[in-house]
């Protein structure tokens, strides 16, 4: 039975609520709300699809492919480290923006 189109997913905001798209780390997501939203309310969220941004301050992709992590609310060309953080891709910098994957995460 299918319950989702494989794009957007319906999901209760967290602690400190969703701020409308501005990704955040949801459990091993990286999920990029539609609207903002208080903790405890209910949400559709994209996981999948091109996003503009926001990019790490510093940070030049190129926009040709090359790998896209997830830091602190933003993206960026090189992986994190420390406890939590997402090291693997989410994604690739294609087009001028960050082509999410919707790949299960570590941390």
């Amino acid at each position: 039975m299918r319950i989702a189109d494989g794009l957007k997913i319906d999901l209760k905001a967290p602690v400190g609520g969703f701020e409308k798209d501005v990704p955040v780390k949801y459990g091993a997501l990286i999920v990029v709300p539609n609207y903002s939203a208080k903790e405890g309310q209910v949400v559709s969220c994209t996981y999948r699809g091109l996003f503009d941004g926001p990019i790490k301050a510093g940070d030049s992709p190129s926009f040709v492919g090359e790998a896209a992590y997830f830091d602190g609310g933003v993206f960026t060309k090189t992986a994190p480290t420390g406890d939590g953080a997402v090291t693997v891709p989410i994604g690739s910098f294609i087009d001028s923006g960050v082509l999410l994957m919707g790949v299960a995460l570590n941390g």
